[in-house]
C-alpha cells in the first residue's frame, strides 16, 4: 500500500505540475496578446497632428477677418537666444480677442511656450466654475479654459505654439480659427466642467 500512496502522490505532483505550466503558458500567450492589442490600439489612436506653417497661420487669420502682424522682431529684442530657434511669430488683435503664434526651428521651444502661457492662464483665470478642456496626446497639447468671463488657449503642435484669450462670448471666433488649422477638433479633447 505505501507505493501505491507513493505512485499517486507522484502523478498528482506530476498533474499539478503540467496544469502550472499549461496555465503558465495560456497566462503568457493571452498577456503577449494584450500587450499587442493596447500598442496597436494607440499606435491607431495617437496620430501626430501636422503643424501649420506662419505663412499657413497668416492666411487663415486674414480669410477669417483679422489683421496678423509679424513681431518676431520684438521677440528678438526681448531675448536674443530667440534669434537661433525662433522662426516667425505673428499676433492679431481684434476686439477683445489676441492670438500669438509662434514657429520654431525645433519642438522643444514651442514645448517652453506652452508651459508659460499655461502656467500663466492657470494663475490668472483658475476658479471653482469653469470649462477646462485639457489633451495631450503625441507631438501636440491643448489647454483650453473659460472661466471668469475669458476664454483662454494655450496649444503646441510639433515646432508650433499658439497662445491666445478673449471674452467667454468670443470664444468661437478663436475655435474657428484653431479648427480650420486642425489643431482644435471636437471630440478629441477630455472636457470637465466644475
Amino acid at each position: 500500500m505505501p507505493k501505491s500512496n507513493n505512485k499517486q502522490k507522484s502523478d498528482n505532483a506530476n498533474n499539478i505540475t503540467r496544469f502550472n505550466v499549461k496555465g503558465f503558458l495560456k497566462l503568457g500567450v493571452f498577456l503577449a496578446f494584450f500587450v499587442l492589442m493596447v500598442w496597436i490600439i494607440l499606435k491607431i489612436a495617437v496620430v501626430p497632428k501636422e503643424p501649420v506653417t506662419s505663412e499657413q497661420f497668416y492666411n487663415i487669420l486674414v480669410e477669417q477677418g483679422f489683421e496678423p502682424q509679424d513681431i518676431t522682431e520684438e521677440y528678438y529684442k526681448f531675448d536674443e537666444d530667440y534669434r537661433s530657434v525662433l522662426i516667425k511669430c505673428l499676433a492679431t488683435e481684434k476686439e477683445d480677442i489676441k492670438l500669438v503664434f509662434f514657429e520654431f526651428n525645433n519642438e522643444n521651444s514651442p514645448k517652453e511656450i506652452y508651459q508659460q502661457a499655461l502656467a500663466d492662464i492657470k494663475t490668472k483665470y483658475n476658479a471653482i466654475y469653469k470649462v477646462e478642456t485639457d489633451h495631450q496626446v503625441a507631438n501636440h497639447s491643448i489647454y483650453t479654459l473659460d472661466s471668469l468671463g475669458k476664454y483662454n488657449i494655450a496649444i503646441y503642435v510639433g515646432n508650433t505654439a499658439i497662445s491666445g484669450y478673449c471674452n467667454s462670448e468670443n470664444k468661437n471666433e478663436i475655435n474657428k480659427i484653431l479648427d480650420a488649422i486642425d489643431y482644435l477638433k471636437p471630440g478629441n479633447s477630455k472636457e470637465t466642467t466644475e
